[in-house]
């Protein structure tokens, strides 16, 4: 059974990474790079599938062996282009190679260049190579650490997001932390795979077991990207890797040795959210479902940075809730009004500049504690 499912995960991986190659829009970039974790996946599990022929061929076997290296690196690059819509390739992230080269190279005396025999030796002791120990705790907490930046770039995405934009649709992707937060239940199970298997209570039977858990997490880890990309075709929508968050912004105002940055001035910001406050009555700029930092300063006249500002340390809220407050405001006179009674919860929400039913009612339970209909039906 356990080689019937890693035939499957397998055939899996390479068919996505396949089709994820042959894409011609949307993010090419990230991708790719999505491609070359599963490539890196599907190397790593050829031996169990192919072992006849690694076995005729140690030298391959051991290059493959060291592959898994790439999967934080090709992990971590794949987030940070789903995310950034600045972020290209460069010659700098060539270093993500280096532990490879250093695992290859750390063999090379005691395996590389030896008989064939001598390298059946090392199969028969796996456990008790030092090489081997030294390249499997390598890849582990080299993987770790890539991990641990993924999530950090992920909560600073999220961060940035509800301080500059109001659509709602550039939060909706819990689908890719979800998928790292599997990824990352994979590396600790992975973890307690090497417990057993370089521990003093080695046990093969519960690495096995380990290892087929692994195996079909990893198949529900390729169902999920399959899912998600049938109901979700533009997964993520970029940021500048460039824009700093308010906390970024404000702790490098006050390092700053340039004496024309100052820290907040109370009057200077009352006077930008009285102007901003009368705006938003006035124009309802808040009616487009897409509005952000940026577009607001532009029609105030004001710096997106001071805008920004302004709302997430002056006024205490961050851009995404700024706004939807006042569009849940009007939807909230809108449901009790005369005139708008035959209006559907639906028609409204859209008028007011919401774009999705879900996010509509997570934002009105969010400000007045009920949903619309109950809210409709309290007053009515």
């Amino acid at each position: 059974m356990f080689e019937n499912i890693v035939l499957v995960v397998f055939f899996s991986y390479l068919f996505v990474a396949t089709y994820l190659c042959s894409l011609s829009s949307g993010n090419r970039l990230s991708h790719k790079l999505l491609a070359a974790y599963l490539l890196v996946v599907v190397i790593d599990l050829s031996n169990i599938i192919f072992n006849d022929f690694y076995q005729a061929y140690p030298d391959l076997d051991m290059l493959r062996y060291n592959i898994s290296l790439f999967m934080g690196p090709t992990l971590y690059l794949y987030v940070k282009a789903a995310i950034y819509d600045d972020f290209t390739l460069k010659i700098k992230h060539l270093l993500h190679t280096i532990p490879y080269f250093i695992a290859c190279l750390v063999m090379i005396p005691n395996f590389f260049s030896v008989d064939n025999a001598s390298k059946q030796l090392w199969y028969d002791n796996f456990t008790d190579v030092p090489e081997l120990t030294f390249i499997h705790f390598m890849t582990s907490i080299l993987l770790g650490f890539y991990l641990f930046f993924i999530y950090k770039h992920i909560i600073r995405y999220r961060k940035f997001v509800v301080e500059n934009y109001s659509d709602a649709d550039r939060l909706n992707k819990r689908w890719l932390t979800q998928l790292i937060f599997l990824f990352t239940l994979i590396y600790l199970i992975g973890l307690g795979r090497m417990y057993f298997r370089f521990s003093i209570y080695q046990n093969y039977e519960y690495e096995r077991l380990v290892q087929l858990i692994m195996i079909i997490l990893a198949l529900l880890s390729i169902c999920w990207i399959l899912w998600q990309a049938l109901h979700k075709p533009n997964l993520f929508t970029g940021v500048s890797s460039t824009i700093e968050v308010i906390d970024e912004l404000v702790a490098s105002q006050e390092n700053s040795s340039d004496p024309t940055i100052s820290v907040i001035e109370t009057e200077k910001y009352d006077a930008i959210v009285s102007r901003l406050r009368d705006y938003m009555q006035l124009r309802k700029p808040f009616l487009d479902p897409s509005l952000s930092v940026e577009t607001l300063a532009e029609q105030i006249n004001l710096p997106s940075s001071e805008l920004s500002l302004t709302i997430n340390r002056i006024i205490g809220q961050h851009f995404f809730d700024f706004v939807n407050s006042y569009r849940i405001n009007l939807a909230a006179e809108m449901l009790l009004t005369d005139e708008q009674q035959q209006k559907t919860v639906l028609e409204i929400l859209y008028e007011v500049g919401f774009n999705s039913k879900s996010s509509f009612n997570t934002a009105f339970k969010k400000h007045l504690l009920m949903t619309p209909s109950q809210y409709r039906k309290l007053h009515s």
